[in-house]
């Protein structure tokens, strides 16, 4: 085959692939074979159709089909002759059968535009020291305390009071009408939760076991439940049971008790928790420090990327969102992923994206950073990990798998930015690491894009 380039602009390059006459007419010989021996048509013993007749039915088939073929087999094999890297997948715009039997192609391709590399090395940083205050952990502790509570039946004739469990039955009337869809008896409440209403705990302090009463709350406009939004219902409550929480004592004995425990003393149990919190917090800093990097690189480096590589890159961002929703079982409107308000929401972090990439695939060239063969097998135990599958298996299987290359990039790019930041300037002050054409953008820098609210 012949391949030819011709540049568009910065971001694009036209390939023109050629395939030769005399290729091309073994495909089609070979395509028509294998009609005739399968072909059937009226008229025509199997396998006796002339091939004139078989051209005057399936011609625009076949041309199809050896068209296909010949730009799925051939433009591989053109990219790596002219060592082009799409960026996203080309544009195959133009093709023809031509006059002298040969078969030609045109693809746009995306690529990653010449820039120069803004300075790297020496930025100037600012890390947030790693804190981790007792109150929290003391916090944690108290959630914990109260994972392992029991529900204790309050003997006495007291009220309801703040943190109690009432059983209740409750009749939800909308306009004079009782709201059956909203009838529930039985229903355990936690005063204070406000898990029905923010004011409808309010209204249960005081009451006593076996008391019946009535109130009324307005429900805001955007409240999920169309029949009740933005309407005043009034309720009618009977007070079946009052239980209240009997918390453990926070000793050794507590530490001990807690499913799978590892620990001797309570003291154990909250250095743990300071070790996870810390651990949580340094990956918080790392993720900060790399954003303060990206975002002082994107703002140094001066290029254009392509429409088209954002759009691609806005759709893959839509993927994995819908890929998170689904993986949560969230209910979700997947046409909102295609909506155009999505799209132009997330438009500013697609591009920021693309440019990030661009830049450190650019350093890590510039750097000589490669991965080692223990960083591919990291890889490799890391989505066996994830997805419960053997490390070797997905070393044999998937190895050279799409998913395998994005995760081997992501790791070189993690490279560049541990390098960025063994070599960069720490500064004591957000302020004194800000970049002076940061004064003029809004808070939280020009690149972010505010993203789509999911109901």
């Amino acid at each position: 085959m012949n391949v030819s380039v011709t540049d568009v602009n910065p971001g694009q390059k036209k390939i023109r692939v050629e395939i030769p006459a005399s290729r091309v007419r073994e495909e089609f010989e070979g395509k028509y074979r294998d009609l005739a021996k399968s072909v059937k048509i009226k008229g025509f013993r199997p396998g006796k159709v002339p091939k004139s007749i078989i051209q005057s039915y399936y011609a625009k088939a076949v041309e199809h089909e050896v068209s296909t073929k010949f730009i799925d087999e051939t433009f591989p094999e053109a990219l790596k002759e002219t060592e082009i890297k799409p960026l996203t997948q080309a544009d195959v715009s133009e093709s023809n059968f031509e006059d002298d039997g040969s078969f030609s192609y045109t693809a746009l391709v995306d690529i990653s535009p010449p820039f120069e590399l803004p300075e790297y090395k020496g930025l100037k940083l600012y890390k947030t020291p790693v804190e981790v205050p007792e109150e929290q952990v003391e916090a944690e502790i108290e959630q914990i305390r109260q994972g392992h509570a029991q529900l204790k039946a309050v003997e006495s004739d007291r009220p309801i009071r703040d943190a109690d469990m009432a059983v209740v039955d409750f009749t939800p009337m909308v306009e004079g009408k009782v709201f059956e869809k909203g009838k529930t008896q039985d229903f355990m409440i936690e005063i204070g939760k406000g898990s029905l209403h923010p004011d409808f705990d309010k209204h249960l302090l005081g009451h006593r076991r076996g008391e019946s009463f009535s109130f009324e709350l307005d429900y805001p406009a955007e409240t999920p439940t169309k029949e009740i939004a933005g309407k005043r219902v009034h309720f009618e409550v009977t007070v079946k049971e009052l239980k209240e929480k009997e918390l453990p004592e926070l000793n050794d004995e507590f530490a001990q008790s807690i499913a799978g425990s590892k620990f001797d003393t309570l003291e154990d149990l909250k250095e743990e928790i300071r070790k996870q919190m810390r651990e949580r917090e340094e990956q918080r800093i790392s993720h900060e420090l790399s954003n303060m990097i990206t975002d002082k690189l994107v703002r140094r480096a001066r290029f254009d990327v392509t429409p088209r590589v954002i759009e691609a890159e806005t759709g893959k961002m839509a993927d994995n969102l819908r890929y998170q929703f689904e993986r949560q079982g969230l209910k979700f409107d997947a046409a909102r992923f295609d909506s155009p308000e999505f799209r132009s929401s997330y438009k500013p972090q697609a591009e920021k994206n693309v440019r990030v990439r661009l830049i450190l695939d650019k350093i890590a060239e510039a750097e000589n950073i490669s991965l080692s063969d223990e960083d591919n097998e990291e890889i490799y135990r890391e989505i066996g990990s994830a997805y419960g599958i053997d490390a070797e298996k997905v070393k044999r299987e998937y190895a050279d798998s799409s998913f395998i290359e994005q995760s081997r990039d992501r790791k070189i790019e993690d490279k560049v930015l541990k390098l960025i930041e063994a070599e960069a300037v720490y500064v004591e002050t957000p302020e004194e690491a800000r970049d002076p054409e940061e004064a003029s953008e809004p808070e939280g820098g020009a690149e972010q894009a505010e993203p789509a609210k999911q109901e």
